[in-house]
C-alpha cells in the first residue's frame, strides 16, 4: 500500500492543506469553558504532525531501495543532518517540549519536501502542486477575512486587541505573510509560468490577498509583496501590464493631489494615513526596529552564554524564557540567523548554511534546462528574494509551522523532484553530441 502511487498522492496532498492549519490559535477572549472545549485544537495538530511524519516516512521507507528515489532525495541529506543536531539539543534545553515539538514540526516539513520531491518528476505534476500551493493559500486568506468580517475581535488582525494581551486565530503577522507570499505565487504562475489558470487564480489572489494584507497591517508583508511582484510585473510582464500598472499609480497619485493638495493626510502625524504606516509608533521606537534592536541585544547576550550548541532547539535563553517588551515568554529572536545562533549555536548555523548553500548550487542547474525548468529556478529565485528579506526581520520559515514554510518546503521538493529529469536531458543532450551525423 505504502508503495503505491495513489497512497503517495494523498498523504502529499493531506500534508499541503494540513499542515498550515498549525498557524491557527484559540483566540485569548473566550470564556475558559469554551476554551476547554476547543482546546481539541492542539489535538488536532499534534495529528497532523503525526499523520504528515509516519505516514509520509512510510512511504519514503518503502521507495528508499530505488536508486531513482535515493538521488531526488539526496539534496535534502545535510537538512536532515541539521533536523538531527535539533534533535540532539534536547539533551541539554531547558525545556525539552517545545525543541521536541518544534523539532517534529520541522521534520514534517523535511518529510512533505521529500514526499513532494516524488511527486513533482514531471512538468504536469509541478504545474499541479503549484496551483495546489496557490489554492491553499488562498483558502487561508478567504478563511481569515470571513471571520475578520463576521467576528472582527475574533481575527487576530486588530494589532491594537493583540497589543492589549488579547490574541485572535492567527497572528497578524503570520495572516500577511500568506497573503503576501500567496500574491506572489499567483503573479509568478501567471507571468514566469504562463499557466492558463493562473489569471483568473492572480485576479481573485489580488482580491483577497490584499483585502488581507490591508487588514493585517504587516509593514513586512506590505514590502516584501511590494518588492518581489514589482520585480516580477518588470522583468516578466508584457508592456501592457506595465503601462497598466503605471497608469493605475498615475491615477491613484491624481485623486491623493485632487483631495489633498497639502498632502496633509501624509504630513500630518494624527493622520489616519500616519498611523496605519507607523501603527501608533514614534520616530524613536522606528529607528529601533519597532522594538527589536531591545529583542536582538538581550537574544545576543543569552547567545553569547552557549556560543557553540546553543540552548536548545527553538529556545532563545539559557533559562528558557526571557523578558521582552515587558513579557516574559520564550520569544523568537525575529531574524533566521539570530535564532538558529542562540537555539542551535555556530555548529547548528554552519550545518543549515551548508544545508542552504547545497541547495542553491543544485538547483541553479535548473538554469541549464529546458523553458519550464527555467522557468521553475526563475521562480525559485524570486521567492527566495522573499524570504531573505522576510527572514531578517519577521518569524522566519524555520520557526512554528505555518503556511509560509510549508510553501517553502514545498518548493525545495517541486525542485529535488526536477533535477533528475535535468540530468536525464544532459546525458541524452551528450550521447546526441557524440553521434556523428550520416551524410
Amino acid at each position: 500500500m505504502f508503495r503505491s502511487d495513489a497512497y503517495l498522492h494523498r498523504i502529499t496532498t493531506f500534508g499541503v492543506w494540513a499542515l498550515p492549519i498549525l498557524t491557527f490559535t484559540i483566540p485569548s477572549r473566550l470564556e475558559p469553558s469554551t476554551v476547554a472545549s476547543l482546546d481539541a485544537l492542539a489535538i488536532v495538530k499534534l495529528l497532523i504532525l503525526l499523520v504528515v511524519f509516519f505516514g509520509g516516512s512510510a512511504a519514503l521507507l518503502a521507495r528508499l531501495g530505488d536508486a531513482k528515489t535515493a538521488s531526488v532525495l539526496r539534496p535534502l541529506l545535510p537538512f536532515y543532518l541539521y533536523f538531527a543536531w535539533a534533535m540532539l539539543s534536547v539533551l541539554w534545553t531547558p525545556r525539552p517540549a517545545v525543541s521536541i515539538g518544534q523539532a517534529g514540526g520541522l521534520a514534517s516539513l523535511l518529510v512533505l519536501a521529500s514526499l513532494i520531491a516524488l511527486v513533482a518528476t514531471r512538468q504536469d505534476r509541478t504545474e499541479s502542486l503549484l496551483r495546489m500551493l496557490g489554492q491553499m493559500l488562498l483558502a487561508f486568506s478567504i478563511f481569515v477575512i470571513a471571520v475578520q468580517l463576521l467576528v472582527p475581535d475574533l481575527s487576530g488582525l486588530n494589532r491594537r486587541m493583540m497589543m492589549g494581551g488579547n490574541s485572535g486565530i492567527v497572528h497578524p503577522t503570520a495572516a500577511g505573510a500568506n497573503a503576501s507570499i500567496g500574491l506572489l505565487i499567483c503573479v509568478l504562475c501567471l507571468f514566469v509560468g504562463k499557466y492558463r489558470w493562473a489569471l483568473r487564480a492572480a485576479l481573485v489572489g489580488g482580491l483577497v490577498h490584499g483585502t488581507v494584507l490591508f487588514y493585517a497591517s504587516s509593514r513586512m508583508a506590505l514590502l516584501m509583496a511590494a518588492v518581489t511582484v514589482g520585480l516580477v510585473l518588470f522583468l516578466y510582464a508584457d508592456n501592457l501590464v506595465r503601462a497598466a500598472t503605471i497608469s493605475l499609480f498615475a491615477v491613484l497619485l491624481l485623486v491623493i493631489v485632487l483631495v489633498d493638495p497639502s498632502f496633509g493626510s501624509v504630513l500630518d502625524s494624527k493622520s489616519s494615513t500616519v498611523q496605519y504606516i507607523t501603527r501608533g509608533q514614534s520616530a524613536r521606537q522606528l529607528t529601533k526596529v519597532s522594538g527589536r534592536e531591545e529583542m536582538w541585544t538581550k537574544v545576543w547576550r543569552e547567545y553569547s552564554k552557549s556560543k557553540w550548541i546553543g540552548h536548545g532547539y527553538f529556545i532563545t535563553s539559557e533559562e528558557g524564557k526571557l523578558e521582552v517588551w515587558s513579557q516574559k515568554s520564550n520569544h523568537t529572536a525575529h531574524n533566521i540567523y539570530l535564532q538558529i545562533l542562540v537555539s542551535t549555536g555556530v555548529i547548528g548555523l554552519l550545518l543549515f548554511l551548508a544545508a542552504i548553500s547545497n541547495l542553491v548550487v543544485k538547483f541553479s542547474r535548473l538554469f541549464r534546462g529546458d523553458r519550464s525548468m527555467q522557468n521553475l529556478a526563475v521562480t525559485l529565485a524570486v521567492v527566495a528574494i522573499w524570504y531573505l528579506g522576510w527572514s531578517l526581520l519577521c518569524v522566519s520559515f524555520m520557526g512554528p509551522v505555518r503556511s509560509e514554510s510549508v510553501v517553502f518546503f514545498a518548493l525545495i521538493g517541486i525542485a529535488m523532484g526536477r533535477l533528475p529529469s535535468l540530468a536525464g536531458e544532459t546525458r541524452k543532450t551528450s550521447r546526441q553530441a557524440r553521434t556523428p551525423l550520416l551524410t
